[in-house]
């Protein structure tokens, strides 16, 4: 059997630590700085101290856009709908890509997995004041007011936010009108197709208590300015907007390509199987071109631990392990 890997030997993986996509899809410019990363808008890049502590927002062709030595920290892997959280004497701002505060320094710094500041969500933000979480639009006005019952508000998504108040579950609408809970049986169901109503004398408890929403089931593609990256269930992104195409997640590895090269990256963002599946040539001199199924399978998707990748010019398929060597297809 014909064998390739892409993982080249394991020198090289000593040497070099797993790249992120971020890093391998980023071209950091030319500039005098010397500490430069990318960000989450394509076309803006990060300039920051060796301590970290955030310099300037420099466009590709390194010439500083917005001075951000003001600032004690910015989260440039939020930047959502051209505004920029930043922090400055422990509150938190929003600035726009020409350097103005938008969104006054003056929310509380959040805590919890999603860091300290939310990324804009269909042009609403979470926020909090005085510890207590609201919501604001880009406009900075007050959509849902700040309360001590709110114990979380998790972003908008499809036009609605799933709010913990008082130990109950409600939903909210992007005006902050509370709405039932747009994932229930009632709404989804059509009225002919409605189920009789259970006796409650006969019901199990279990059965009239809905099941709890879950927080993070995985992370799925999502396009913004023309680029591909992931977000999460709250539709926070969590792998930056760096692909030209991108395949879901299947099996702990998502299908991601950059110009015509396709790579694999895990839920870390980090780059496992390394770029470099295009119509190439083989040993054999034979052709491999990338095809968009194969027994209705989609190609780069992994499925029982191998991923179709395309088909030679005589006919034979080609599939990948999950360490990016050829492997049967059938």
């Amino acid at each position: 059997m014909m064998r390739y890997s892409l993982i080249t030997s394991a020198l090289v993986t000593a040497l070099f630590a797993v790249p992120s996509a971020q890093a391998a899809s980023c071209k950091i410019p030319k500039s005098y700085y010397k500490n430069v990363s990318c960000t989450a808008s394509r076309g803006y890049f990060l300039a920051v101290k060796d301590f970290g502590a955030p310099v300037a927002l420099i466009n590709s062709q390194g010439k500083s856009l917005v001075d951000l030595s003001r600032y004690q920290k910015v989260d440039a892997d939020k930047i959502s709908s051209g505004l920029l959280p930043v922090m400055r004497n422990g509150h938190v701002g929003y600035l726009n890509m020409q350097g103005r505060e938008v969104i006054p320094v003056m929310y509380d710094a959040l805590s919890g997995g999603q860091g300290w500041a939310r990324a804009v969500s269909e042009g609403r933000i979470v926020v909090k004041q005085g510890g207590h979480y609201g919501v604001i639009d880009t406009a900075n006005k007050t959509i849902v007011p700040f309360s001590a019952s709110i114990s979380d508000i998790d972003n908008y998504r499809g036009g609605m936010a799933r709010v913990r108040k008082n130990k109950a579950i409600s939903w909210l609408d992007k005006s902050g009108n509370t709405k039932n809970d747009p994932n229930s049986s009632a709404n989804t169901q059509s009225p002919s197709k409605k189920q009789p109503a259970k006796n409650v004398n006969n019901a199990n408890a279990s059965e009239q208590r809905p099941a709890p929403a879950s927080r993070f089931t995985t992370l799925q593609p999502h396009q913004q300015d023309g680029r591909w990256g992931f977000i999460d269930d709250n539709n926070v992104a969590m792998i930056t907007y760096s692909f030209d195409e991108a395949r879901a997640f299947s099996e702990g590895l998502a299908g991601v390509r950059i110009n015509g090269e396709w790579g694999f990256i895990n839920l870390g963002g980090e780059l496992v199987i390394p770029f470099g599946f295009d119509n190439f040539n083989n040993s054999d001199n034979k052709s491999l071109s990338l095809d968009s199924s194969y027994k209705d399978k989609p190609s780069f998707v992994f499925i029982e631990d191998k991923a179709w990748i395309g088909s030679l010019e005589n006919g034979n398929k080609m599939c990948i392990d999950k360490a990016g060597a050829a492997v049967g297809c059938d």
